[in-house]
């Protein structure tokens, strides 16, 4: 049920977030029946534009990293295992 104006909402009623609980506030929050805080924690990157470390999996983010299609981490730890 998406929520036009502040009408909609029977005079009263209190609206809690589905996911976390908390009571929410803004007319958005309400409309859409869960906080900003957890709508934020549920976005996900598009998988057409996310590069992925083929080590660990971590989501790689500048251009060096996403060139090798590693991380910096696991290709220090790699660069360090091969030294020993």
């Amino acid at each position: 049920m998406k929520l036009e104006t502040w009408d909609d909402l029977e005079e009263g009623n209190t609206v809690f977030c589905s996911a976390c609980g908390k009571q929410v506030q803004t007319i958005d929050e309400i409309s859409e029946r869960i906080c900003h805080i957890c709508k934020n924690a549920k976005k996900t990157p598009s998988e057409e534009n996310a590069f992925f470390c083929w080590a660990c999996g971590r989501q790689l983010g500048p251009m060096s990293e996403i060139a090798q299609g590693i991380c910096q981490s696991c290709r220090a730890s790699i660069i360090r295992k091969l030294k020993k």
